[in-house]
C-alpha cells in the first residue's frame, strides 16, 4: 500500500517537472493511466549515526510522511477501480493552476449538452477534442447504487468526498441546487428512488431510506435559530416600517401577531436553510436564502416572504447560517459540521427586483410591457452593491477562517443565469450585473488594498450562469432554471471544484512533510 503511495506520489512529481512535454494533465473520459515506477535511490548514510535527538525527530518526519502518503492513498482510488467508460480518478493528475495548456473542462469553449433521456448526460461538453467531457456525479451514482450494507471509504470512487460539507449562500438558486443535488442522486440510481422534484415549494420525497436526502431547518424545530435583527428597526423586531402600503402593514402584522408565519409551508420552505446530505459518504451541502444584498427603502415587497426578517447578508450569516451549522446537525444527532471545505456566494435576482421595485413605488406597473426596467442600471447602484458584496465576501472569509489543517475553503462567485423575459429581473440588467461581479471579483483578486490577501488568495469565479445562457427553455418558471440540465451541470461543476480544493491541501502537507525530510537528512550528512 505505501509502495503505491509512493509510486503515485513520484508520479505527480515527474508530471509536474515535465509539464511542457505533457502538458494535458487532466482526468480524461477514456483513461487508461499507469503510474510510473521512478528508479529508487539509496539514502546516503549519515555520518552522526549517534546523534539521538536527531534520530528521533527523522523518525518523526517519516512517520508524519508515511501518513500523509497514507491519507494520499486512501483519497486516490485503485486503478482497477472502475465504472463508466473506465474512467480512473486520480487527485495527483488534476490540472496544474502553474500551466496554462492544461486542461481544465468548465474554462475551455464548448457547449452543454441536453439529454432529457439520460440525467447524467447532461455534460459540459469541450470543443477540444484533448479535453474530454468531466461527470464525477456517475461515479458517486455508481457507488450508491452498490451500497446494501455497511459502506467502506476504501472501496468508493470518489474518497475525497469523505466527510466533505459545501456552503452555499444566495437565494432560491442555491436552494434548488442543494435539493437537486440530492434529487438527482437518488433519481438515477438503480432502481431510483423517486423523481426529481420541480416543485420548490414542497418538501422533499427524499426520506431516511434513500441514499441522498435534503431537508429545510426552521426555527420551530430548531430553537437555536433566533431570527436576525429586524433590519428597518434593530431595537423593535416586529415593527413596521411606516412608508409601507397600508394594505402590507396589515398583512405583515396579521403574519406577525397572530403567529400564522409558521403555518405557511411554502413560505418556510422557501426562505429557511437547507440541508442536502449523502450519509453513506458523510457529505452535506447547507444554504442560506438571502433578500439580496441588502434590502433598502423598507422592501414593502417582503411582507409575505417574512419568515426570516429581510435582514443584511451579514446578519444572516452570522445568526443563521452559523446557527444551522453548529446547532441542528448535531441536535439530530447527525456528525458535527466542520469548516466547510467549498463556499460559494451570489447575489443578484433579490436586487434586481428591489430597483425594479422603485420604479412601482413611481406608479409604473410593473408587468411584460415595461421597457423602463430594461434600461441600464446606474453607476451609483452599481457601487452601492459592490460595496455591500465587498464587505459580505470580507466577513465570509472571517466567518469560515482556516481550519485544522491550516487550509481555508475557496469562495466561489456564482455568475447570474440568463432569465425569460421578466420585469422584475429583466435579463438586460442580469448581464450588466453579471458583467460588473466579474470586474469585482477580479479587483478583489488584485487588489490587496482592498481585499486582504486571505480573501484575494480563496476566491474564484464560477461561471455556471454564463453556460445556461440559450437554455431558458428548460425553466421551472421565469427565473428558475430546471434540474435538467442546469443542476446537473451545477452539480459536476462544484465537485469538480470541490476535488481540486483537497487536492492542493493533501500535496501541500506531502510536499511540506517531503521538504523537511530532506532538509533533516541534508543536516545529518553535514
Amino acid at each position: 500500500m505505501v509502495n503505491r503511495a509512493f509510486s503515485v506520489l513520484n508520479n505527480y512529481f515527474s508530471t509536474t517537472a515535465s509539464k511542457n512535454k505533457n502538458s494535458n494533465e487532466y482526468i480524461p473520459l477514456h483513461h487508461h493511466h499507469q503510474a510510473s515506477h521512478q528508479e529508487e535511490q539509496e539514502l546516503p548514510k549519515t555520518k552522526n549515526e549517534n546523534s539521538l535527538p536527531v534520530k528521533l525527530l527523522t523518525t518523526t518526519l517519516i512517520v508524519l510522511t508515511l501518513i500523509s502518503l497514507l491519507i494520499l492513498y486512501l483519497t486516490t482510488p485503485s486503478t482497477k477501480t472502475t465504472y463508466h467508460q473506465d474512467w480512473d480518478l486520480k487527485l495527483t493528475e488534476l490540472p496544474s493552476q502553474d500551466n496554462p495548456d492544461t486542461c481544465e473542462p468548465f474554462n475551455q469553449a464548448g457547449y452543454l449538452n441536453y439529454d432529457p433521456d439520460h440525467i447524467l448526460d447532461n455534460n459540459w461538453i469541450p470543443f477540444n477534442r484533448k479535453c474530454p467531457t468531466i461527470s464525477l456525479l456517475k461515479p458517486l451514482v455508481n457507488d450508491l447504487s452498490k451500497l446494501h450494507s455497511q459502506p467502506n471509504p476504501l472501496s468508493f470512487a470518489l474518497p475525497w468526498l469523505v466527510n466533505r460539507t459545501v456552503v452555499l449562500i444566495g437565494d432560491s438558486i442555491e436552494r434548488f441546487h442543494a435539493r437537486d443535488f440530492c434529487d438527482i442522486l437518488s433519481a438515477t440510481t438503480e432502481p431510483p428512488y423517486h423523481e426529481i422534484s420541480e416543485n420548490g415549494f414542497s418538501p422533499s420525497k427524499s426520506n431516511q431510506s434513500t441514499p441522498s436526502r435534503s431537508f429545510y431547518v426552521n426555527s420551530k424545530d430548531s430553537p437555536e435559530l433566533k431570527p436576525p435583527q429586524y433590519l428597518f428597526n434593530p431595537d423593535d423586531r416586529d415593527a413596521v416600517p411606516s412608508d409601507w402600503p397600508s394594505d402590507q402593514r396589515q398583512k405583515y402584522r396579521i403574519i406577525i401577531w397572530n403567529g400564522l408565519i409558521v403555518l405557511n409551508l411554502g413560505i418556510i420552505i422557501r426562505t429557511s436553510p437547507w440541508i442536502c446530505e449523502v450519509p453513506s459518504y458523510g457529505f452535506r451541502i447547507v444554504t442560506l436564502f438571502t433578500f439580496g444584498i441588502e434590502p433598502y427603502k423598507s422592501g414593502s415587497y417582503y411582507s409575505d416572504k417574512i419568515v426570516i426578517s429581510p435582514s443584511s447578508f451579514i446578519d444572516k450569516l452570522h445568526h443563521t447560517l452559523l446557527s444551522t451549522i453548529r446547532e441542528p446537525i448535531t441536535r439530530k444527532k447527525r456528525a458535527r459540521i466542520r469548516h466547510p471545505d467549498l463556499i460559494e456566494v451570489s447575489s443578484g435576482l433579490w436586487d434586481l427586483r428591489q430597483w425594479s421595485e422603485d420604479s412601482r413605488l413611481n406608479n409604473i406597473t410593473l408587468d411584460d410591457s415595461t421597457e423602463l426596467v430594461y434600461r441600464s442600471l446606474s453607476f451609483t447602484r452599481l457601487e452601492w452593491w459592490a460595496e455591500r458584496v465587498t464587505t459580505l465576501l470580507k466577513a465570509i472569509d472571517t466567518a469560515f477562517p482556516s481550519n485544522k489543517d491550516n487550509a481555508t475553503a475557496p469562495i466561489l462567485w456564482r455568475s447570474l443565469h440568463h432569465t425569460r423575459r421578466h420585469s422584475v429581473a429583466p435579463y438586460s440588467r442580469v448581464e450588466q450585473l453579471d458583467q460588473y461581479a466579474r470586474l469585482l471579483i477580479h479587483t478583489l483578486k488584485n487588489n490587496e488594498t482592498i481585499a486582504n490577501p486571505s480573501l484575494a488568495n480563496r476566491l474564484k469565479f464560477d461561471n455556471w450562469g454564463r453556460k445556461m445562457l440559450g437554455f431558458e427553455n428548460h425553466f421551472r418558471d421565469p427565473v428558475h432554471p430546471k434540474a435538467v440540465p442546469g443542476s446537473v451541470l451545477w452539480s459536476d461543476m462544484m465537485l469538480w471544484e470541490l476535488r481540486k480544493a483537497v487536492a492542493i491541501r493533501l500535496r501541500m502537507i506531502i510536499l511540506f512533510c517531503l521538504l523537511l525530510s530532506n532538509t533533516l537528512i541534508d543536516e545529518k550528512d553535514e
